[in-house]
Order: structure tokens, then sequence, then C-alpha cells
């Protein structure tokens, strides 16, 4: 399976939908009236962004700014006059495919602009030496580097925490000055430009870093200790995208659950006064990833908000290994029991939760007894949503420095687990049940509509019976290992005016097909009748 980080199952929706317009700052035609052909507003940005949720929201806002500054934005590679790669760097593969990406972009002899965790984490890195880089910190000078590339300068707009002689942390740029940052590089503001993937989902970055150092990570490497953006900020993001025609928001970042410990709050606070601003709309949110030891002390405050009604009953808890001692071992700070209690918390106050979680097989020092404690654990639990990954030593990570488990033996776990995984049903309890969704994806076959019912089930519906954008009821009538299918009984959408929503029935859809039908049956007639006469002539 993908990696999880605010997932939807692998079968799950396509977010390629048309993109927002965002106005310009100043007009590209008007530029090259004034200052001639040369103006690198007027270039064609190659956009692409690898990795999680947060990347995902980094890699838009970058967009945004690109966009609002007059470039055109492309995923077609050959079209571009310039590239800009967000990368991640969670897994060796993630971060290899950036790399291939990167090699490409350069063959091209175009100019090219990297960004994300894998050279935030590794700024000296050979790949990306003769490239303009963008720091994970620095997406809000997005458009200053790009047009410095474009002019053929590189530009390295990352800090690199190197010590300046002032003791502080500086900028490192090549050619191209920009400003000293502070020790504590400020985040990046919330209500910058964005351009979307999908225009009716935000992803919200509510923290940046963690307060772990789990010993396999590279991730920490590059985003750092905790940093979160104040409750009023996101708040007011919240009701920005809202009135922008956002119904789902997913509240994102390395570590959801330890929000605000770094300036006086905590996620509870964050939660409560994002339920407040949207209880009287349809608008749907998603609570990200928690890591166990920060999340345990606000499990019944949690999930009693996660009951109100624009709540999914969802959250993301990853375990990693049902081993102490590997738990030990990765210094992930919390024991299986202290995990169970988060599971058991949630489930007594939820009993219909989906509690999605990760495991990685084979981690270093993980004999047959400490394998077995993580397929017990899994049997006890049964996850509806596990991100399975077989351990890869990342360089530079003290795991990498430990004694490593044979290919064959990680290989074997990884099956044994994914096999378990697919063993049990998941969804089969919510057949014959109704339920209000939101149509916001396509799906992956392209041949579905996507929602989610209130615990994350992902639904798919026919597109012939609802539109992208559509509050639909719809009855379930099967369910598959990765989701269920609905059909519609009632659609919602906007008025003609724009002013409302009106009520479509499943009986006024029917008619509307019955109505199709007789047209195109009398048309096939009319068709037959004109070759007869021909033929009669």
């Amino acid at each position: 399976m993908k990696d999880i980080e605010d997932t939807t199952p692998q079968v799950g929706a396509s977010g390629a939908q048309n993109l927002p317009t965002v106005n310009p700052r100043e007009n590209p035609k008007r530029q090259r009236e004034k200052h001639g052909n040369d103006v690198p507003g007027d270039a064609t940005i190659f956009v692409h962004t690898f990795g999680c949720g947060h990347n995902v929201s980094d890699g838009e806002y970058m967009a945004g700014q690109l966009v609002d500054h007059g470039y055109r934005i492309t995923d077609d590679f050959k079209s571009a006059d310039c590239f800009l790669i967000n990368s991640c760097t969670v897994k060796n593969p993630s971060e290899d495919h950036f790399v291939t990406l990167v090699r490409r972009a350069k063959e091209s002899g175009k100019p090219v602009v990297v960004a994300g965790c894998v050279p935030q984490g590794d700024p000296q890195g050979k790949e990306w030496s003769d490239v303009s880089v963008i720091g994970v910190k620095q997406i809000h000078q997005a458009a200053s580097v790009v047009e410095e590339a474009l002019r053929g300068h590189i530009v390295r707009a990352i800090d690199e925490k190197e010590t300046s002689h002032a003791g502080g942390r500086r900028q490192v740029v090549r050619e191209e000055v920009l400003p000293i940052v502070a020790e504590t590089i400020p985040l990046p503001r919330l209500d910058l430009p964005k351009v979307r993937r999908n225009n009716f989902i935000e992803i919200i970055p509510i923290n940046v870093g963690c307060l772990n150092n789990c010993t396999y990570c590279k991730t920490k490497q590059a985003r750092g200790d905790l940093q979160s953006w104040p409750v009023d900020e996101i708040v007011n993001r919240v009701r920005q995208v809202v009135l922008e025609g956002v119904r789902e928001i997913r509240l994102t970042s390395e570590d959801v659950g330890a929000y605000g410990i770094d300036i006086g709050t905590d996620i509870v606070q964050l939660l409560l006064a994002i339920s407040k601003e949207v209880e009287r709309t349809d608008v749907m949110i998603r609570v990200g990833m928690s890591n166990p030891p920060y999340l345990l002390r606000h499990v019944g405050a949690v999930a009693e908000i996660l009951k109100h009604k624009n709540f999914f009953e969802f959250i993301h808890i990853p375990v990693q290994s049902g081993s102490n001692a590997i738990l030990d071992s990765m210094k992930r700070e919390y024991t299986v029991e202290e995990f169970l209690e988060c599971v058991d918390g949630f489930r007594a106050i939820l009993p219909s939760i989906s509690i999605a979680t990760d495991i990685i097989c084979a981690f270093p020092g993980e004999g047959e007894t400490e394998w077995e404690d993580t397929m017990s654990l899994c049997r006890r639990v049964q996850f509806p949503v596990v991100n399975i990954s077989r351990y890869y030593a990342r360089r530079g990570t003290p795991a990498a420095a430990m004694p490593q488990i044979r290919t064959d033996i990680a290989k074997k776990r990884t099956v044994e687990l994914t096999n378990f995984f697919n063993s049990y049903e998941t969804y089969g309890q919510v057949v014959g049940t109704k339920h209000w969704i939101w149509l916001l994806e396509v799906a992956h076959d392209k041949h579905h509509l996507v929602g989610h019912t209130k615990n994350f089930a992902q639904v798919l519906v026919d597109p012939a019976e609802a539109s992208l954008g559509d509050f639909v009821e719809v009855s379930i009538t099967s369910s598959t290992k990765y989701s269920v299918q609905g059909v519609v009984l009632q659609r919602v959408r906007p008025t003609k005016d724009g002013k409302g929503l009106e009520k479509i029935t499943r009986s006024r859809l029917s008619s509307n097909y019955k109505i199709a039908a007789t047209v195109g049956i009398a048309l096939i007639i009319s068709v037959a009748a004109m070759i007869v006469l021909r033929k009669r002539r």
C-alpha cells in the first residue's frame, strides 16, 4: 500500500481537477509592453510534488505564488520553460523517484528548482548542487527563486543550519542575495496565494516538525523541531477557504497530536475553535496523523469532537511495531500498551471510528518474537487501513548503523502482514446503510466519483447519477476491501442563480433518464424512417 499520511485507500481518488483561477499581480502582456519579451513572469513552469499531505500543501502554495506572479503552471514536462520539483524523504523509493526526475529535468537544459524535505535534509547533495533550491520554510519565496532561475542564476533559499559569525543561522545564496534569516525562521503565512490540485479539498498545515527523534526518520532532519501556527491564523484560513467553496478540509502536519505544545495551547483547543467556525456549514474536517505520546493525553476530548457533524470519525495513529523492544530501539517514546489505550479509548466513545496505522516490517533487531508481537497486535485491532512498509536504511539516520535484517526475511514479513490484512472484511457492516456524502474526487479507474462516509469509508458512485461537487444521500449496496459501492437516493446541487441549493430526488433523476432514452429512441426511429424512404426512391 502507499504512504497514508493523510491517506485514502489505494483504490482512492485522483486529485485531477481543473485548477482555480488566481489573478496575477501584473498581466504578463502588460509586463511585455513595459519591459520587452524577456520577462520571467511569461514562462510556463512544470510543478510536481512527491509525498504526504503537508508536501502537497507546500506545492500548492508554491504554485499559487507562481500563478500570482503571472506564470503558467503545467504538468506537461515537454512544454515547460522551468521545472519546480517538490520532494519527499519519508521512504527511499520516493527519494529515488525525485532524483530521477531531477536528472531528467537537468538533461533538458532548462532551469531547475528543487524544494521539499530531500534537499532540506541534505543541503549539500550532489544532485542539486548545480540547481536552485527552496527550503521547507521558504516556500513563500518560490516566485522569486523561479524568476532568478529563469534569468540563469542559481539561488539557494534554504536554511542550511550553518553558523554565521553572529552565531545564528544564515540563508545560503549563490549569485543572488536574499535576506539573512533569523535564528528561528518564521513559518510562511497560511493566506498566501494557493492553487489547489482539487478545488473542493483544502489541506491546511497546522504545525511543522515534531518533538521526537525516531532513529529511522529523515523527515525530522528536514522539518526540524515543532513549530505551530497560532489558532486564530488557522481558523482564519478555514473561514477563507469555506468562502472559496471548499467542501473538505484536511488538517496536516508531521504530528497533529503535538500541535500547540510550543505555543501554550493544544490540539483540543484548535479543533474546538474550528468546529465553531464550520458548524453552520456542511464542510467536513479530517484530522491528520497523530503520534501516540501526545494524542494519548487528549483521546477523550478529541473523540468527543469527532462526534461533531463536521468531523470525520477517522484518525491516523502510526504504531510502527507491536514490540516494546523495537519501539524503544526506534525511540518512539510510547509502549504498545499506551498505543492500545489510544485505540480502545477512541473505540469506547466512537465504536464506528476508522483508525489507520503504519507498520514497519523488519526493523533492525526485529527477531521472530518481536515480529509475532506485531502480528498479534494487528490481529487484535484489525485496522481498516494499514500502511505496510519494508524497512529501508536511510543514510544519516542512527538505525542505518544498526545490524540489518536480511532482505528475504524482510520480504517474507511484508507479504505475511499484507496477506493477513487482506484476509478480513473491512466495510461489510456498512452494506445496507444510508449516508450523506460529498462527491469531491474522481476514482483512479476514472469510472466513478468518490465520497466518504462519516467514518471515512470510501464510497464509489456512478457518475451518471451525480456530478462532482454534489452533496448526495447514498445507499451502500456492496463492499470490497478498500471501498463500498453507493447508489444515489437524493442529490443536492447549487441552484442556477447560485444563491441556494436544490434537492433532486432519485425519481426525478430516473425521469430524466427516461426522457433522454425516449428522445434517443425517437431519434433512432426517425433516422431509420429516412433511410427507408431514400431506398424506396
